[in-house]
């Protein structure tokens, strides 16, 4: 990646949401590979590898761990606001998205049979629907005995669509800028907040 940074080490702190385990024991249960020269010292926590993530510019590297790091509903919201950026602007939420949300606010089992008849029902061309996807294989409370997807199934939905958003114009230079709009998104998330900072 290019450019500078548009956040420092201590935007990092008070990350309430995030998973505290040590990072190396982190990434490693979860089989997610990160690169050696970052020089990440394992028994950091998962936020101060995040940052360290950030500020070496692996933003691919960086927004994988962190759909594993939020809880479930929260990573799922990353996913929806992502989603939402890849509509035109002004234009209506799609179906897909509005069931993920949905599910996201009261994960049940009528939320998530809504998420799996958007998906259905879905335009082929849809660019939200791997947010609804995120959602349908997504393991909340109250879910466990109608999710039989693998762990890594809702994550990797989110990292996806998180990708998808990010190169969404197809120009390296504003991928640059779509990066860092959905990390401030999953920064504000992971410190408890709706993604957006409101002011």
């Amino acid at each position: 990646m290019t450019g500078t940074n548009s956040f420092a080490a201590e935007d990092f702190d008070g990350l309430t949401k995030i998973n505290t385990s040590a990072f190396g024991g982190f990434c490693r249960a979860r089989k997610l590979k990160i690169d050696p020269a970052h020089g990440i010292d394992p028994d950091q926590t998962v936020g101060q590898g995040l940052a360290a993530l950030y500020l070496a510019r692996d933003m691919p590297a960086f927004f994988r761990v962190m759909a594993y790091a939020l809880p479930v509903r929260e990573s799922v919201w990353l996913a929806c606001l992502a989603g939402a950026q890849m509509l035109p602007e002004g234009a209506e939420q799609t179906e897909a998205l509005k069931a993920a949300q949905a599910w996201v606010y009261k994960p049940t089992e009528d939320t998530r049979k809504a998420v799996e008849k958007a998906i259905k029902e879905a335009d082929f061309d849809d660019p939200t629907v791997l947010a609804a996807d995120a959602a349908f294989h997504g393991m909340a409370k109250g879910l466990e005995d109608v999710v039989h997807s693998p762990p890594t199934a809702s994550p990797t939905m989110v990292f996806a669509m998180l990708l998808k958003a990010a190169m969404r114009d197809g120009d390296a230079a504003k991928a640059d800028a779509n990066w860092q709009e959905l990390v401030g998104y999953s920064l504000n998330i992971a410190a408890g907040g709706t993604g957006k900072n409101d002011g």
